[in-house]
């Protein structure tokens, strides 16, 4: 080998020891930044890294749910939504903290039955080679593994016995129910309507439609009888043949299928009332109220006992936590999130 070649080679090694460090550098910077404490909770640490994964997760879940990829940067309040995500987070994490400790100090941990009921969990979310590639690709997104996962969920169902523990000797009386229901009668309506419906199938209709809606509008207020107009105008049919009727329905029950601002504005009105024009994902909706009936207590008295004693147990376990935090040593470190 000549002396050219020589020189050759060694300049090509070190120029790739150098990037080596470069890369090594960044991996222990990054090693080194994730690892940082950024709460600890009567001794014990959450790592900034174990904070990203479950700020990630409320990020995603907050854009899925808003259909906005910049709802981080809305302001609420004074806050950005960031801001606010960050502070929930950090509640949350000091309270599942204070509840794993107490579970300790009790002996509360999962059987043998309850750790191989979420391994089993897991690889029902592998089966199916499409639900695994999702599977995969949402812990990478978030910045997780499978093995954070699996301890994630151990500690919900921790969490959960020692709620149970906690809350097992809560009762509820069969007057407290009884008052409920005369006290909440609102929850029980059910109304039946009729519904003028112009469906918009795309950007360009929507102006279109908008326009007939008012049309119909100004029609009303002329003194149309409703039902002719139902007949002339309204795009659907319902289930029972008769055009533009919606069956009693009870609040919560057609959000599904109609989106929360019907049924805010529709369960506004009182019978005989006509609604002004309700915009939704489908089109436009002009109601009226045609009758109106609550369902019978002996209907809803299980749905009332479940409701009931479901806020009567998250109030003592409220606060059963807040008492453990007044007990205990909190130290927030926001400074070493704020990069997030």
């Amino acid at each position: 080998m000549n002396k050219k070649s020589l020189i050759l080679i060694t300049g090509i090694i070190f120029v790739s020891i150098i990037l080596s460090l470069f890369i090594l550098k960044d991996h222990i910077v990054k090693m080194i930044d994730d690892n940082k404490v950024v709460l600890e909770v009567n001794g014990d640490q959450i790592t900034k890294r174990e904070y990203k994964i479950r700020f990630n997760t409320l990020k995603e879940n907050a854009i899925q749910f808003s259909s906005r990829t910049d709802i981080l940067d809305q302001v609420f309040n004074g806050k950005t939504y960031r801001e606010l995500l960050k502070d929930e987070l950090f509640r949350i994490l000091i309270e599942e903290l204070l509840c794993l400790q107490e579970a300790r100090r009790k002996n509360i941990y999962l059987t043998r039955q309850e750790e191989e009921e979420i391994r089993k969990y897991i690889e029902e979310l592998k089966r199916n080679m499409e639900m695994r590639n999702y599977f995969n690709q949402y812990l990478r997104k978030i910045g997780s593994d499978e093995n954070h996962f699996y301890r994630d969920l151990q500690k919900t169902r921790i969490i959960n016995k020692l709620y149970k523990y906690v809350t097992e000797r809560i009762t509820l009386s069969d007057s407290e129910v009884i008052k409920y229901y005369n006290s909440n009668k609102s929850q029980f309506r059910k109304i039946k309507v009729m519904d003028i419906f112009l469906r918009v199938e795309n950007a360009e209709e929507d102006a279109q439609k908008r326009k007939v809606a008012n049309e119909i509008i100004s029609e009303l207020k002329r003194g149309e009888d409703f039902e002719k107009l139902v007949k002339k105008y309204s795009e659907v049919e319902s289930l029972d043949g008769k055009k533009g009727i919606i069956d009693y329905f009870r609040k919560g029950e057609k959000e599904a299928q109609y989106g929360s601002v019907f049924e805010e504005e529709v369960f506004k009105l009182a019978v005989g009332q006509i609604s002004n024009v309700i915009k939704t994902v489908n089109g436009y909706h002009i109601v009226k109220v045609i009758d109106e009936k609550y369902m019978p207590f002996d209907e809803v008295k299980g749905e009332i006992q479940t409701k009931l004693i479901k806020q009567k147990k998250d109030e003592v376990f409220k606060s059963y936590i807040e008492s453990l935090k007044k007990m205990s040593k909190i130290n927030i470190y926001k400074d070493r999130v704020k990069d997030l």
